[in-house]
C-alpha cells in the first residue's frame, strides 16, 4: 500500500533542514516515549496543567494579529517534516501494562484512541510551527473529527511494545489531516531488528480554531506519492461534505432505503388483521429501542486536556467502552472492534460537566453491528442538554473476527418501531456499507 510505504520512508528522513532555526518544536526527537508526548504538547500550548486555568486569550490574539500585520509568510513544509513516533513500552513496564490491559489480556483500544488524539495534535503543531515563534504557539489546535479507525488485529497482545507514528497528510485553510498508525513488535523477546506488525490505522482531522482563524502552513508535495496522499485528503474532505448534505436529518432518504424500511414494517404486522396497532417481532430480531444503554459521567480535572477542557480522547474511550457493552448485550458474545467509522466533535465539554452517553445498536448485518453513541452535556440549573459528540463503532463477535464468519451465528436483527428509529437504522446501514 502506497501510504504504508511512504510512512516507512518518512521514518528514515532527517528531522529538519539544518539551516532552519531550532525551537522547542523543531528540536523534538523523532521517536520519544509516549509519556513525553503530553509534556511536549503542554509546553507548546503554553499550559501549566492547573485545573480551571484561564488562558490569556487576549495575549494570544495580539500575538497572532501582530504576526499577520507583519505579513509573516507561511512556510511550506514536506510531509516528512511532521513525522513523529512514540513508543509504548508495555513489555518492560509492568505498571504501565495494567493501565492498558483488558480482562482478556488484550489491549484496551480506548486507551490507544486517547494516545492517538494527543499525538495527532502534537504532529499538527509540528507542521504549523514557525521558526520565529517562542516556546508558546499563538494558535490553538484541537481535534475536530476522526475520519476513521481500522483495527487490523482483533486481539492486540498486551505483553509487547507498541509504536505509534503519524504525519500530516493534508492541509486546508485552517484544518489539518493527520494519518497515523500503530504497530506492535512481532516477537516477545524485544530483540533488536524484530519486525513491527501493523495493528491499527487512523485518520484524525484537527483545526486551528482559537483565538483567531489562523492560516496553516501549506504542504510541500515533493513526489508523486506525496501528491497521491494529498489527493486522498481532498477526496476525504469532499466525501465528508457530501455525506453531511445527504444526512437523514437534512434530506429525504433514498428510494431503496424507504423501500427497505417499508418491508421491515410489513414483517412486523399481520396483514390479515387489518390494523396498524398490533406489531410483532420477526424471529431472531429485537426492537431497536430495546438495545439502548446509557451511562452518565461527572467530568473531573483528571480528564482535562492542555486547554483545560475535557480531553477528547477521554470522550472517545468512554464512548467506545459504552458501545462495547451495548454490543456485548446485543450479540450475547464478547465483541471486538473492527472500525470507528467517524467521530464528530461539535462542542467542547467543560470541566465539571454532567456527561450523558446514549448507545444503541442501529443496525446489524450478518455478524457485524453498528453502535451509535450520542454524547450530550446537561446544565442542571436550566435543564438544557447540548450535543457535543456523535460516535459510530462497528463490532463483530470475537470468534467471528478470529476464526471466520461461518462458525458464529448472525447477530439479532434490529427492527425500528417509529419513524425516528427508522432514520437511525438508515443512518447505521450507511455507516456499515460505505467505503
Amino acid at each position: 500500500m502506497a501510504l504504508n510505504a511512504f510512512a516507512s520512508l518518512l521514518c528514515k528522513s532527517s528531522i529538519f533542514v539544518a539551516s532552519r532555526q531550532l525551537s522547542s518544536i523543531s528540536s523534538l526527537e523523532r521517536c520519544i516515549p509516549l509519556n513525553k508526548v503530553r509534556e511536549q504538547l503542554m509546553t507548546i500550548a503554553g499550559s501549566s496543567g492547573t485545573p480551571f486555568e484561564v488562558r490569556d486569550c487576549a495575549a494570544l490574539t495580539e500575538a497572532l494579529a501582530r504576526e499577520q500585520q507583519l505579513g509573516s509568510q507561511s512556510l511550506a513544509k514536506p510531509m516528512s517534516a511532521s513525522y513523529q513516533e512514540a513508543l509504548l513500552s508495555l513489555r518492560t513496564q509492568a505498571g504501565l501494562s495494567v493501565k492498558y490491559v483488558n480482562t482478556h489480556n488484550g489491549i484496551r483500544i480506548g486507551r490507544l484512541l486517547e494516545d492517538l488524539d494527543i499525538l495527532g495534535v502534537l504532529i499538527s503543531y509540528r507542521h504549523a510551527w514557525q521558526p520565529h515563534w517562542a516556546e508558546r504557539a499563538p494558535v490553538t489546535i484541537v481535534t475536530a473529527f476522526v475520519d476513521g479507525v481500522c483495527v487490523h488485529t482483533p486481539i492486540i497482545p498486551a505483553n509487547r511494545d507498541l509504536r505509534l507514528s503519524g504525519f500530516v497528510s493534508w492541509v486546508g485553510s485552517s484544518s489539518i489531516e493527520v494519518t497515523m498508525k500503530i504497530e506492535q513488535q512481532a516477537g516477545e523477546d524485544g530483540a533488536a531488528g524484530v519486525a513491527w506488525t501493523p495493528v491499527l490505522d487512523a485518520t484524525f482531522v484537527n483545526a486551528a480554531r482559537h483565538p483567531l482563524a489562523a492560516k496553516l502552513n501549506p504542504l510541500l508535495l515533493e513526489s508523486a506519492a506525496d501528491r497521491e496522499i494529498f489527493q486522498r485528503g481532498e477526496r476525504a474532505k469532499a466525501y465528508r461534505l457530501q455525506q453531511a448534505s445527504q444526512s437523514v436529518l437534512s434530506v429525504v432518504p433514498r428510494n431503496e432505503e424507504i423501500a427497505k424500511i417499508h418491508r421491515m414494517f410489513l414483517d412486523t404486522i399481520d396483514p390479515k388483521s387489518f390494523t396498524f396497532s398490533r406489531r410483532r417481532l420477526p424471529v431472531g430480531s429485537v426492537w431497536l429501542r430495546d438495545t439502548m444503554l446509557k451511562t452518565a459521567h461527572l467530568c473531573h480535572p483528571e480528564q482535562m486536556n492542555v486547554y483545560c477542557k475535557v480531553f477528547g480522547g477521554f470522550l472517545m474511550r468512554k464512548a467506545l467502552e459504552t458501545a462495547w457493552i451495548c454490543a456485548f448485550a446485543h450479540c450475547r458474545r464478547q465483541p471486538v472492534l473492527l472500525e470507528v467509522k467517524d467521530v464528530s466533535f461539535r462542542a467542547p465539554v467543560e470541566l465539571g460537566s454532567l456527561l450523558f452517553l446514549s448507545s444503541q445498536v442501529t443496525c446489524s448485518h450478518g455478524r457485524r453491528c453498528v453502535v451509535r453513541v450520542h454524547a450530550e452535556v446537561l446544565q442542571p440549573d436550566s435543564g438544557l442538554r447540548t450535543t457535543t459528540n456523535d460516535f459510530y463503532f462497528v463490532f463483530a463477535p470475537e470468534a467471528a473476527a478470529q476464526a471466520g464468519e461461518d462458525c458464529v451465528p448472525d447477530a439479532p436483527q434490529v427492527v425500528p418501531r417509529s419513524y425516528s428509529e427508522a432514520m437511525l437504522h438508515i443512518d447505521g446501514m450507511r455507516k456499515l456499507t460505505e467505503a
